[in-house]
């Protein structure tokens, strides 16, 4: 059964947050603490995962950054960041309604950015 967020009265397919994280702490460069966090975050939002997180580095010159995979039962958490300039793209898309505000805060405690931007997109 496909769970399906309510928007304004209607069944819209699902939530998809896009979030930048700007000047992060050392655990945006490090894979053990990339897994650490996402394994948390889908405890934090009340999702359910589907096998494991898988991270990477990978890019050359300025371009050297971690990839993440998570897949959930309602669709999926993935994270790109960049070592030099420290900064994080982290997109949660679900089926499944969840907590910006919830997502924002597990980012501040783990990485402690500058600062957060996001913005939320409802796929119909």
């Amino acid at each position: 059964m496909y769970k399906r967020i309510q928007q304004n009265g209607k069944s819209c397919y699902g939530k998809h947050l896009l979030l930048h994280m700007v000047n992060c702490n050392e655990n945006l460069t490090s894979i053990q603490a990339v897994k650490e966090f996402i394994t948390q975050l889908v405890l934090d939002i009340d999702m359910v995962p589907f096998g494991e997180c898988h991270c990477y580095r990978f890019g050359e010159g300025e371009e050297i950054g971690l990839s993440a995979v998570q897949l959930i039962y309602t669709s999926s958490i993935t994270l790109h960041t960049n070592d030099l300039h420290r900064e994080g793209y982290l997109d949660v898309f679900s089926c499944k309604d969840f907590s910006e505000n919830q997502v924002t805060e597990s980012v501040k405690q783990v990485f402690s950015p500058e600062r957060v931007e996001y913005q939320t997109i409802i796929r119909e």
